[in-house]
């Protein structure tokens, strides 16, 4: 059982990798559906059933096709890619750092100094029965404040990334609604004899 945690691990976090790393932004997403299968291959070694179902349902199931629908309908070019990957790899970097130090310092947190277990009062009633009641009662309980935020950062991100590919071709001529509904009627038939 720990080989196959072991290589469902390690290549999800190669898929990971291979994510950010492909130059076609729909490899990227094949990449993320491989990486969300892999995390779900991941719960259902640690038994976590309705997790790793709704992990396939929901992310691979919708998000990341509508990942890849939203990529293969926008006309991203690789020059562009390269010039914002430059542009914003310091932020990314930063951004990265912090992840990092906040990932280890929950981690250190989460364990006891004495005999090295877990210091989270919610895994005992995880362990102890029905995981989907207490799935649902944890996470809108005790970690509600870390949900709401999680939904606010991806609207933040979805708004982002409707900011960035939003382009105005000055060439194009468009449609003022404005303008026409609130064209006064007596100056827009006209007879002429």
């Amino acid at each position: 059982m720990e080989l196959l945690f072991a290589s469902f691990g390690g290549l999800g976090i190669l898929c990971g990798f291979f994510v950010i790393a492909a130059g076609n932004p729909v490899h990227s997403v094949f990449f993320l559906i491989l990486v969300f299968c892999c995390a779900s291959c991941l719960l259902l070694c640690l038994t976590a059933d309705f997790l790793a179902i709704i992990f396939i349902v929901v992310y691979v199931g919708a998000v990341a096709v509508l990942f890849l629908f939203v990529v293969m309908m926008l006309n991203i070019k690789l020059a562009e890619l390269n010039e914002s990957f430059v542009r914003f790899a310091p932020l990314g970097f930063f951004l990265g750092i912090v992840f990092f130090l906040e990932l280890g310092l929950s981690i250190e947190a989460s364990f006891d100094g004495s005999d090295g277990e877990l210091n989270m009062p919610w895994v005992g009633l995880v362990s102890s029965g029905e995981a989907i009641n207490y799935f649902g009662e944890i996470l809108y309980t005790h970690y509600m404040y870390v949900f709401v935020l999680s939904g606010m950062i991806l609207l933040v991100a979805m708004l982002g990334t409707i900011g960035l590919t939003l382009h105005h071709s000055i060439n194009i001529r468009r449609q003022s609604v404005y303008r026409q509904v609130g064209r006064d009627s007596r100056k827009a038939i006209f007879l002429y004899k």
